[in-house]
């Protein structure tokens, strides 16, 4: 409350012209411009009033202004064109500038245009667009529908495949299966005791195995070729004396 009347006193002492509002406000006893006794009215109401005034701004007369563009203390944005047009919208005739300043020259014109044509193209243009992109959808759909077509088609070859696929992939397990059991086997057998798959005795031997293994692919696949050979001798032989009773 204290703050609030001292704020009040220095209102008083400040703007003078703010005491007229005590004859309506009844804040007179607190701004200390009028004696007590004309308002018998608590101190305590004086105070709420005064807490709620609010008062109006001060009247600024902007029809009057405009920038001195010679004055370097001037903004620059007050020198533009722009600024002069702003000035135009608010103060009319009265802000000494020509209404004309006010539509587009040629190269803000120019823009203007080009912007329109990027942005709002004409009704023609937007008709050719819709054109083009119904077309290009049409297009879309009739290869998707071609698309689907073909691979319905295909469908009981491709169920086909995927079962054929399924099957190797079962044998290939089953096979591993049972490599790995005659592994297993062979391991009891050579070292006499069930040996654990991972330790390395097994896989020492799983790699002796295996080469052996490719040693005996190697000499099966030469003996075919070398038989492969004599055939083809043989029957170079036959064709050979075929022709030689012919010939006689």
């Amino acid at each position: 409350q204290i703050f609030i009347i001292n704020m009040a006193a220095s209102m008083a002492r400040e703007f003078p012209k703010l005491t007229f509002l005590c004859r309506f406000r009844n804040v007179g006893p607190c701004l200390g411009t009028f004696p007590a006794v004309d308002y018998p009215r608590p101190r305590q109401e004086c105070f709420v009033q005064v807490a709620r005034y609010r008062a109006p701004p001060f009247p600024v007369d902007r029809g009057r202004y405009k920038p001195d563009k010679s004055d370097p203390r001037t903004p620059e944005y007050k020198k533009t064109l722009k600024f002069d047009r702003k000035m135009w919208g608010r103060q009319g005739e009265k802000s000494g500038f020509n209404a004309a300043i006010c539509w587009p020259t040629e190269a803000e014109l120019a823009e203007m245009l080009e912007e329109e044509r990027d942005w709002q193209p004409s009704l023609a243009e937007m008709q050719h667009n819709i054109a083009v992109r119904r077309a290009a959808d049409e297009r879309e759909r009739l290869a998707k529908e071609k698309l689907i077509a073909a691979n319905l088609a295909r469908m009981p070859q491709l169920i086909e495949q995927v079962h054929a696929d399924r099957q190797l992939k079962q044998e290939q397990l089953e096979e591993a299966k049972k490599r790995k059991d005659h592994l297993m086997a062979q391991a009891q057998e050579r070292l006499g005791y069930g040996v654990n798959p991972k330790s390395p005795k097994f896989i020492a031997m799983v790699e002796e195995i295996e080469k052996e293994e490719r040693k005996q692919k190697k000499q099966a696949k030469k003996a075919k070729q070398e038989a492969m050979k004599e055939a083809y001798r043989k029957a170079l032989e036959i064709e050979k004396e075929e022709r030689k009773q012919k010939k006689q």
